[in-house]
């Protein structure tokens, strides 16, 4: 029996789009077993099938290293939400890869799980720091993906505003458009690069001016319903800036100064949609994705 867990993450941070991200204490634990048969517990009925992300992974990293897939019992106990921009499929694509090399021997070492997984997801923005935690970038170069890991100031806390309803990633994209003006991508560009500088500075000023995102947020929040009153009540309470988690429905608050519980009255008031607030940390060394 095995025991692995995997941390939640929040892609994008403003103009970091698909290349940053940040490993989240919210965990999904799995606990994995050889059986006689297939079976899943803990899972909701709609992933209950052999279609299973976890289990897709599994396969997948059996096929790499060349061994038979094993039967496997397989206990969910999840705590990142579905379809909310938290990683959530990304923790269990790496949860099935790391099964699969734990149970065949581990011939794959940290960076080739990851570029294994990020093949599978298709960009590297959440996996990266789901495998290596802290606030990383990456990108694919050369034919393969690169990772580095960034710096971030401990000034600065998060809380993720969760809604209570989700955005599929696949709508999140459908919405973007095919091409951008080259003032747009340089207004990006220039954002980018200031805020890597903001976060490892802790310069909250800085973050609040470079923090807006040309690419994807101006499109994806028109699918966020109550996107303009929770930014404005979190960002004018505390002097953060918030941004849309991965492709949402989550936003995330980067801030120095605690939510005043004024705020936290006013957010909790919203009714349509309902917002759960949850101050997190991030999750990095012995809290990233692990056996």
């Amino acid at each position: 029996m095995i025991r692995i867990t995997a941390p939640a993450s929040s892609a994008n941070i403003g103009p970091g789009f698909d290349c940053l991200g940040i490993a989240l204490n919210l965990y999904n634990v799995f606990t994995v077993e050889p059986d006689e048969y297939t079976t899943l517990t803990g899972v909701e009925e709609r992933f209950n099938n052999s279609d299973n992300l976890f289990l897709q992974a599994y396969r997948e990293g059996c096929r790499e290293i060349g061994a038979k897939p094993l039967e496997l019992k397989v206990d969910f106990d999840c705590d990142i939400p579905v379809c909310r921009g938290l990683g959530s499929s990304s923790a269990l694509l790496c949860a099935g890869l790391f099964a699969a090399n734990s149970l065949h021997g581990e011939p794959m070492d940290r960076d080739e799980l990851f570029q294994l997984a990020a093949k599978m997801e298709g960009h590297p923005d959440n996996v990266a720091p789901c495998i290596y935690g802290g606030l990383t970038a990456a990108a694919q170069a050369g034919g393969h993906f690169v990772c580095r890991q960034f710096s971030i100031h401990p000034d600065y806390k998060f809380t993720a505003l969760i809604p209570d309803f989700e955005v599929s990633t696949e709508i999140a994209r459908s919405v973007l458009p095919s091409e951008y003006s080259r003032e747009t991508v340089v207004k990006n560009s220039s954002n980018l690069m200031l805020l890597c500088s903001a976060l490892a500075n802790g310069d909250i000023e800085l973050l609040r001016a470079v923090g807006k995102d040309y690419i994807h947020e101006p499109y994806r929040r028109s699918l966020i319903r109550g996107y303009d009153d929770i930014k404005k009540i979190a960002e004018e309470d505390c002097g953060g800036v918030v941004f849309i988690s991965g492709s949402g429905s989550t936003l995330l608050l980067l801030h120095q100064k605690e939510l005043s519980y004024r705020a936290l009255s006013h957010i909790a008031a919203i009714k349509d949609p309902v917002w759960t607030v949850k101050e997190l940390h991030i999750a990095e060394g012995s809290s990233v994705c692990r056996i």
